[in-house]
């Protein structure tokens, strides 16, 4: 009788463990999908204006891509730089957008810019730039203000300066694509220098 009440006590506490530690399993299965549904959104790992690529993107596709959204550049005096307007409201505040473009017609350079006004919207504006990028790798954003940069591995660069009302979104392509030689030697262009 004896080693039927120890039988039965061990194997009470080995079922109680087995059904605790499955208990246990499937509460960390549960906790762990729940982390993952309130798990913040993955951050852009590459800057984007308009929903496109900086890094070598070329003046022909910016530009079909704006004439999609409605903006068309203003008559521009300087070659290789192309301005817009962003509409009277503009995007948060800022009502013009002035691009730089390389000699080979890929963007060096865009920057967004206006006096903004409403506190908000200068808020909103950082804010959506530490949402969709996370913290600034140099500078800083408090509630949505600040002077700060965000470096990314392919070369861009995205430039906060919202800490007056004249305010700036700067996505900068540090080494833009150029046309690059074909690699063969043209013999008989060499044979005429001589």
């Amino acid at each position: 009788m004896r080693f039927n009440s120890f039988l039965y006590c061990s194997l009470f506490l080995t079922g109680a463990l087995v059904s605790t530690s499955s208990y246990a399993t499937a509460a960390e299965t549960q906790s762990s999908e729940v982390d993952s549904e309130l798990a913040a959104p993955s951050l852009q790992t590459k800057a984007e204006l308009f929903g496109l690529e900086v890094n070598n993107l070329s003046q022909a596709d910016f530009e079909v891509h704006l004439q999609k959204m409605g903006l068309q550049p203003y008559p521009s005096y300087r070659d290789g730089v192309a301005t817009y307007s962003l509409g009277p409201e503009g995007i948060l505040g800022i009502r013009e957008l002035t691009v730089l473009f390389n000699q080979y017609k890929f963007i060096k350079k865009a920057t967004l810019s206006g006096v903004v006004e409403s506190p908000k919207k200068r808020a909103s504006l950082g804010k959506l730039l530490e949402k969709k990028y996370g913290p600034p790798s140099v500078g800083f954003v408090r509630d949505g203000y600040g002077r700060a940069k965000w470096f990314f591995n392919d070369g861009t660069v995205i430039v906060l300066r919202n800490t007056t009302f004249d305010v700036s979104v700067s996505y900068v392509d540090e080494v833009p694509k150029i046309q690059s030689e074909s690699g063969k030697i043209d013999v008989e262009s060499l044979l005429r220098k001589q």
